[in-house]
């Protein structure tokens, strides 16, 4: 199966379902932002998704993840059994990281998660800032792929060597 990030989003929305907890769009767009870097430092690649990650308001975007899920606004996602069931058709390795990336970030609520990608020096933060603190649209609004690597390296990733 292609790297889809709607279809890795389904498998992380029900690990919060299988949990008994709710997740929004908001949430989702930055723990896909993390998982993508995680897994280009994981897997030692410049990429998974062919979408970029937009630097808007609220921090980092993937147009893929908000045309899905744009419909719920602000209240939780509700994926149907036909959903679910995508999810659970991805790849072994992406399901075992994105579990590992659930178990890490999961617990932290929308506020926190936007806290974390708007860190001064944050490839967001860098973009923003470079975009005069607007939304912009297009390539102009385009988080680069190496540096958010780099930085979820130098930030999240422990090093134990």
């Amino acid at each position: 199966m292609e790297n889809n990030i709607v279809f890795d989003s389904y498998y992380l929305i029900n690990l919060f379902t299988k949990d008994n907890r709710e997740v929004t769009q908001l949430q989702i767009q930055k723990l896909m932002y993390f998982f993508e870097a995680y897994y280009m430092n994981v897997k030692n690649t410049d990429k998974l998704y062919e979408c970029n990650f937009n630097a808007w308001m609220f921090g980092p975007v993937a147009i893929p993840l908000y045309k899905e899920y744009k419909n719920f606004g602000e209240f939780p996602i509700n994926l149907t059994e036909e959903k679910i069931q995508i999810g659970e058709q991805i790849d072994k390795s992406k399901k075992e990281l994105l579990d590992e990336l659930y178990k890490v970030f999961g617990k932290l609520n929308a506020n926190a998660l936007v806290n974390l990608t708007h860190k001064v020096g944050s490839p967001w933060y860098n973009k923003w800032n470079e975009n005069n603190q607007r939304v912009v649209y297009g390539e102009a609004s385009y988080i680069d792929k190496k540096e958010t690597k780099k930085w979820f390296r130098e930030n999240f990733i422990v090093d134990e060597t």
